[in-house]
């Protein structure tokens, strides 16, 4: 996981060690100077770190090296947060350069906590996670999964990582062989190792995937990256990284499970594994079942937003409407991922009359929410190549994603189709 620089004078130990403590506690790692610090060492620390914490006091204001962290920090592009722990006066470099963004203090009385809420919500942010959802079948979730990771990757680069979280497991199947995929849950190599202890974690460990009748409680450091994930650029293939963390049948056991707690502590595990995964990545996408879950609400929960793929047709919006009403019931007020609709399998020559009443506000008493809103403005046509396929024998994983398919029978409409909606996300 990456860090959080603290930055602070020398006249601030005790609220230093505060801070530590409160940001070990919620697992997030930090970095600061013990003493006088080595400028070199630190400018280090703060260019690669995702956020700088300064403890605004009034030796800080005094202080030449917290003065130069937010320099460095400025520089970087590292974000600032400023937290004040007593009554000083800022004047100067602080008054213009630190107390535009002073919003948290030592003096509210839940200062801290907010502190450490603000410096989680800015680690996620460096990677959102999208889960790709609706609770009605058949509206594209696997097709929209894949090839929109694939258009992200191919037009912003960086390192994408897919989760195949739905039992029947099509998503890995798009991209590799049944046989290759049960190979991989054979090991534990698979989705079941972000929610409980297994082979992959310890070699004496039972695998979760063979007993449906107990679950696994026991806490476990998630896995090495490339012990996990399967490659679908390869080492051949385009530049840049986009894995694949395969699903298996045997997730299903959480749907009939009844002991409350132990799914409590499995789900805290599979929320602890996807944030450290955030670090890898700067992007983490969903694929899900169209079922009210256990699965579901873990999604949900790890997701900072999720897209709701549709058909221009009233079963779809019904879907939508019920995932609306989960994620306002299951998932607390402050971690509810925002809710985008995106249209799927629509006429490129002219948009439906559900497609432009839905637009225009008429569906939003039906949908239960601001439906008109909440839709994405680039949408996805209807065609043939969208269709979820297993790949030929023999051929690389990545010739699956459009986004670096072959030319003509009107591909390049597609990836800008594509190309259009990960934009959308990214802004």
């Amino acid at each position: 996981m990456p860090h959080v620089y603290i930055s602070h004078s020398g006249a601030d130990f005790d609220a230093l060690l505060q801070l530590h403590e409160a940001l070990r506690t919620a697992a997030i790692a930090d970095k600061y100077a013990g003493g006088e610090p080595d400028r070199n060492v630190a400018n280090r620390d703060i260019a690669a770190s995702f956020a700088v914490i300064v403890l605004v006091s009034a030796a800080a204001v005094r202080s030449r090296t917290v003065r130069e962290d937010v320099e460095t920090a400025k520089a970087n592009g590292i974000r600032i947060i400023p937290y004040q722990i007593d009554k000083a006066r800022l004047n100067g470099f602080f008054k213009q350069e630190v107390q535009p963004l002073l919003r948290l203090s030592s003096a509210l009385p839940d200062g801290m906590d907010q502190l450490v809420a603000e410096v989680a919500k800015t680690y996620r942010k460096k990677c959102p996670v999208i889960a790709v959802m609706n609770l009605k079948g058949g509206v594209g979730k696997t097709t929209v999964s894949g090839q929109l990771s694939g258009a992200w990757q191919e037009a912003f680069g960086g390192r994408v990582l897919l989760v195949d979280l739905d039992p029947q497991y099509n998503l890995t199947q798009t991209f590799f062989s049944m046989d290759h995929a049960d190979a991989s849950s054979g090991v534990d190599r698979s989705v079941i190792s972000l929610f409980e202890r297994s082979r992959l974690h310890a070699k004496d460990a039972a695998s979760p995937a063979e007993n449906w009748l107990e679950l696994t409680t026991a806490p476990f450091t998630p896995a090495p990256r490339d012990s996990f994930v399967h490659e679908i650029l390869g080492t051949d293939g385009p530049p840049g990284r986009l894995d694949l963390i395969s699903g298996q049948f045997e997730i299903s056991k959480y749907a009939f499970a009844n002991d409350r707690d132990a799914l409590s502590a499995i789900k805290q595990s599979f929320l602890h594994t996807i944030d450290h995964y955030r670090s890898e990545y700067d992007l983490i996408v969903f694929d899900t079942n169209p079922n009210a879950t256990f699965l579901t609400r873990c999604s949900l929960e790890a997701a900072d937003r999720v897209i709701a793929p549709m058909h221009a047709d009233i079963y779809s919006l019904r879907g939508v409407r019920l995932l609306n009403l989960v994620i306002q019931d299951q998932v607390e007020a402050g971690k509810r991922p925002a809710l985008s609709v995106l249209f799927n399998a629509v006429n490129r020559n002219e948009q439906s009359t559900f497609e432009g009443d839905a637009r225009n506000g008429v569906y939003d008493a039906i949908a239960g929410f601001p439906l008109s809103q909440a839709l994405m403005t680039a949408a996805l046509p209807r065609s043939a190549h969208f269709a979820v396929k297993a790949p030929d024998e023999g051929q690389p994983p990545w010739r699956q994603l459009l986004a670096h398919a072959g030319r003509g029978g009107g591909l390049r409409a597609i990836r800008d189709s594509l190309k259009q909606v990960a934009l959308e996300l990214k802004g």
